[in-house]
């Protein structure tokens, strides 16, 4: 196998000249990441939309953690609970259900190849399930049991992110992929 010295080529990779590397500003394409969320809690579901945009984002069912995107004729109503959130981090499925994991607070700590890197400061994780009443008691120990490893990972620090470049692959494994990936929005 045959290795390449970094050191014979200068790189040097700035915002004004971005590398061929690093992937095109999700605003350039037709779809947007937003970096601040608003999260409505109702009795029924939650709703994160974009702050700046109403009609753009989803819902997800409190009882089966079913999730639609909102409609433009959706009546949202009065929710018990408003807050912002600065991402989703995804969802988990344990025993009773779905829970989905959203990030509350972040901080711009740095930049990686010219784009911001944050640092998630808390996540807050959102049942999404009804079934807890009919477990049984070995069910709702191990349930119990997962519950406490998620506060265990929302108290544990450690989690970076950036919402413009994927900042789990390093220059020389990015310099391997095929242009196409590399071309390809974060968000895919």
């Amino acid at each position: 196998m045959e290795v390449e010295d970094m050191d014979e080529k200068e790189v040097e990779i700035t915002e004004e000249n971005p590398s061929p590397l690093v992937p095109p500003s999700s605003s350039s394409g037709h779809f947007k990441l937003f970096d601040k969320m608003e999260l409505l809690e109702f009795k029924d579901k939650y709703i994160i939309k974009a702050l700046d945009s109403s009609q753009q984002g989803f819902s997800i069912s409190r009882f089966d953690g079913d999730i639609q995107p909102l409609n433009s004729g959706d009546s949202l109503g009065t929710p018990d609970k408003t807050s912002t959130i600065f991402g989703v981090i995804g969802t988990i499925r344990l025993i009773a259900g779905m829970h989905l994991l959203v990030i509350t607070s972040s901080k711009e700590v740095g930049k990686y190849l010219g784009f911001p890197v944050f640092h998630v400061q808390s996540i807050k994780y959102l049942p999404c399930y009804k079934a807890l009443k009919q477990l049984s008691p070995k069910e709702k120990k191990d349930e119990a049991y997962f519950r406490n490893l998620l506060r265990v990972v929302e108290s544990t620090p450690g989690l970076y992110y950036s919402y413009e470049t994927d900042i789990t692959l390093n220059l020389q494994r990015r310099s391997s992929l095929a242009p196409g990936w590399i071309s390809r929005p974060i968000w895919k």
